[in-house]
């Protein structure tokens, strides 16, 4: 009578085919087996020393965190080498505020967003025929606006309301 596992074979015939399994997989010798992973360990502990002698001498690019964890039977953790790589806090860059520049009749009307920033870290300077804003608050600005016209430093005057600067320049006087 066949079930769902098929025709059973007699104890004999399982018992033989069992044997034979056995004979065709390679014996284990337990003192090859330790060697072999004591060989793994011995090549991992080297790969590890290397990557780390790279760290040390690189450009400081790559960032390499390493280490191992070897769980026992008990199920009781154990690791180590593993220093601790934090990553750079890179400065970011500062940002360009949006600058409108108006030509007036006597004077360049230069108006620029600057969210957060107030007065005391608010920088202008007039150099080679632009105007530089730097400004610190939440975030860095800077920017370097190209003036359409000669400008003179000494008539410059500023005001920053609710994160907008207006800076106005008097125009140079012609042949000065």
């Amino acid at each position: 009578m066949s079930g769902a596992r098929g025709p059973r074979r007699p104890l004999s015939v399982a018992r033989a085919m069992s044997e034979q399994a056995r004979a065709d997989r390679p014996a284990i010798d337990p003192v090859a087996s330790i060697a072999g992973m004591m060989e793994g360990l011995k090549g991992l502990a080297e790969g590890l020393g290397k990557l780390a002698d790279q760290a040390k001498t690189g450009d400081g690019e790559r960032k390499i965190a390493f280490g191992y964890s070897v769980r026992t039977m008990e199920g009781a953790a154990q690791g180590g080498f593993s220093p601790s790589v934090q990553p750079r806090r890179e400065e970011p860059a500062a940002r360009e505020p949006l600058v409108d520049v108006f030509e007036e009749a006597e004077a360049i009307l230069v108006v620029a967003e600057l969210p957060g920033v107030e007065p005391e870290g608010l920088s202008l300077a007039v150099r080679a025929g632009a105007l530089e804003i730097t400004g610190q608050g939440r975030a860095r600005y800077h920017r370097l606006v190209t003036l359409p016209c000669a400008v003179t430093a000494t008539g410059m005057s500023h005001a920053l309301r609710n994160g907008i600067l207006e800076v106005r320049l008097m125009r140079a006087e012609p042949g000065a």
